[in-house]
């Protein structure tokens, strides 16, 4: 029986061997299979994120240049009011019944009465009583 054992022994070796090596291989295409699906899902969210990358970036790019045409814009209002203050104290300069008036006005607000503007102003009757009305107008509150 003993050399019957060791007959079948070097086959039933191969056969356990053989059985060994498909578990293994089995085993092998399994983790395989899951690391394939794992490289899968990761390239997925690689592709995504990439996506997202190339459309914020496109969007950034849109906004600095928005932002960089508004700051043109304002730097030109500025230069532009700028140029208007200017041209509006020359012809402030230039005028110089504006600057009677604007000084009559300022009287008015003191508290000066006709007899004051007439004299101080060099303005007639009638102008000196209209700059009072329209003080005393424009200091009254606004009715609804």
């Amino acid at each position: 029986m003993l050399s019957l054992v060791l007959q079948w022994l070097p086959v039933a070796v191969a056969i356990l061997a053989v059985i060994i090596s498909w578990l293994m291989v089995r085993r092998e295409r399994k983790a395989r299979q899951a690391l394939e699906a794992k490289f899968a899902a990761t390239e997925l969210v690689l592709k995504n994120s990439r996506h997202q990358h190339e459309s914020l970036l496109k969007q950034f790019t849109e906004l600095r240049a928005g932002t960089i045409g508004m700051s043109q814009k304002l730097a030109d209002m500025a230069e532009h009011l700028e140029m208007i203050s200017d041209r509006q104290g020359e012809m402030a300069m230039l005028d110089p019944d504006g600057k009677l008036y604007s000084r009559a006005s300022k009287m008015v607000e003191l508290g000066a009465d006709v007899d004051e503007l007439m004299e101080e102003c060099d303005l007639p009757k009638a102008e000196a009583e209209l700059l009072l009305r329209l003080q005393q107008k424009m200091a009254q509150p606004r009715r609804r």
